[in-house]
């Protein structure tokens, strides 16, 4: 399963949401994006998948990581993550019920989905 990651920028911190409890993975920390439509690019999905899921207009930039990652089950996830350059629009939260600014000191400290770990690890650097 292809997926796409927004790397929201604050100073020397990054953005993660908790998904709320109506959602799979319930309560767990994200980079907020989504599923690949067909025909969509990295790009295209990522701005598709904010406003739909924080209601703002994204401007995507550079890919900034990459994570592979197999669940328990054998299910493949790829997660492309980009950065964001800026958005219009304030975030609203229609599938998280909480969002966080994290110290890159601590991003990797703070729970994640597996995939979104890796990608905390390569913004860092380890």
């Amino acid at each position: 399963m292809k997926v796409t990651a927004g790397i929201f920028r604050q100073g020397n911190s990054v953005l993660l949401m908790r998904r709320a409890q109506t959602q799979a993975c319930a309560g767990e920390w994200e980079y907020p994006g989504g599923k690949f439509e067909p025909g969509e690019d990295g790009p295209m999905c990522l701005h598709r998948e904010l406003s739909e899921e924080l209601g703002i207009n994204a401007n995507i930039g550079n890919l900034a990581a990459v994570a592979v990652y197999t669940t328990d089950s054998g299910k493949e996830i790829e997660l492309y993550a980009y950065e964001i350059i800026d958005y219009i629009g304030d975030i609203c939260m229609k599938v998280h019920d909480a969002m966080v600014w994290v110290a890159m000191d601590d991003l990797t400290k703070h729970p994640q989905l597996p995939a979104d770990l890796i990608v905390s690890k390569t913004l860092v650097g380890n």
